[in-house]
């Protein structure tokens, strides 16, 4: 089952990322410790392509989203 938007941004947030800021759908992310940063973009029903997830999968480390 592909994953949203919207899923992404919760395992964002339970992994303890913050939103610091927002230019239309796109949304910039920091993490916990406030070393590294991504972005996230396109409504709560998008589905992510595979090329953009494992992108953010590569920047925060986060290997649930798959």
């Amino acid at each position: 089952m592909p994953l949203t938007v919207r899923r992404v941004r919760a395992a964002l947030i339970l992994a303890g990322w913050v939103r610091v800021s927002q230019r239309g759908s796109h949304e910039k992310w920091r993490s916990p410790d406030g070393q590294r940063s991504t972005i996230v973009f396109g409504r709560d029903s998008d589905t992510m392509t595979t090329g953009t997830l494992a992108s953010i999968r590569r920047q925060t480390g986060l290997d649930c989203l798959r």
